[in-house]
């Protein structure tokens, strides 16, 4: 009992060491078994593949050993395909021979409308050089009305300045016929400053107005700024805005007789004898009553 006893021990210690051996082995044997397993896998594949060639370059070799005769023939159709040759040789004539025929038919029309643009552009060209006569001709009746109009202008001045002339030969026969100075002072001498106080033509005057002039019979009216209190002398224009308010009773203020084609007018407290044509100042009689 003792002996086999002592025989179980060993063993169960013996098997302990060999699991013990294994378990600490195993992790670094793993390795190693796969390495050799791939090993193995790729020379499985290597060989597969030389006995792929191997079969393939035997093929090869009994496809070239076999006769000629043996290879599979084509099928016999030359006969047709000579037959589509023709077919398509015909449709080919048949086309050209109808592009030759519409070529035909369309000559007659393309001459046709190379005759109507030939035509057209005459016409064309004709209407362009009468439209050029006509306008050389209304290019000469222009210059010709030109010419016309400055003749008539320069006649129009001719006129104009001999009409002048006549007028400053009246204005000069008025100017020796009277004279201001004298006229100032005989009407001095016969009138007091304020004879203007009590007449009837200065009975609606209530004094001085800016921007307003006081003519004697018309009453007060408004004046631009830039006349407002500004006087003119002989040989000016007076504004056309005070052309209106003439003199009429000169006999009684003992003026001249105003030429022809003349006026006195007010302006302010001043009288002033223009022609009515332009303004031309002739005469000027300033301060002709005071304020």
């Amino acid at each position: 009992m003792t002996d086999r006893g002592d025989k179980d021990i060993e063993m169960k210690r013996t098997l302990l060491v060999f699991s013990a051996l294994t378990a600490f082995a195993a992790p670094a044997i793993a390795p190693a078994v796969a390495q050799a397993q791939q090993v193995e896998a790729r020379e499985d594949r290597g060989e597969r593949r030389t006995e792929a060639r191997e079969q393939r370059r035997e093929q090869r070799r009994e496809d070239r050993q076999q006769p000629r005769t043996d290879r599979p023939q084509p099928p016999q159709d030359r006969g047709d395909r000579r037959e589509d040759r023709r077919d398509r040789r015909e449709d080919r004539r048949e086309d050209r021979q109808d592009r030759r025929e519409d070529r035909q038919d369309r000559r007659p029309d393309n001459r046709d409308d190379r005759r109507d643009r030939r035509e057209d552009r005459r016409d064309d060209r004709q209407d362009r050089r009468e439209d050029r006569r006509e306008w050389r001709e209304d290019r000469r009746d222009w210059r010709q009305d030109r010419r016309e109009d400055r003749r008539e202008w320069r006649q129009d001045r001719r006129e104009d300045r001999y009409e002048n002339r006549r007028d400053r030969r009246d204005y000069r026969e008025f100017r020796r016929n009277w004279n201001r100075d004298h006229w100032r002072r005989d009407w001095n001498r016969s009138h007091r400053s304020d004879w203007w106080r009590g007449h009837r033509s200065f009975r609606d005057y209530s004094g001085v107005r800016i921007g307003f002039y006081f003519a004697p019979g018309y009453g007060y009216y408004s004046v631009p700024r830039q006349y407002w209190n500004q006087r003119w002398s002989e040989g000016q224009y007076l504004p056309s805005i005070f052309w209106r308010y003439q003199l009429n009773d000169y006999r009684t203020y003992g003026l001249g007789f105003p030429p022809i084609g003349t006026r006195w007018v007010y302006v302010d407290n001043h009288i002033y004898l223009i022609d009515e044509y332009d303004g031309y100042i002739i005469e000027v009689v300033y301060d002709f009553w005071r304020w």
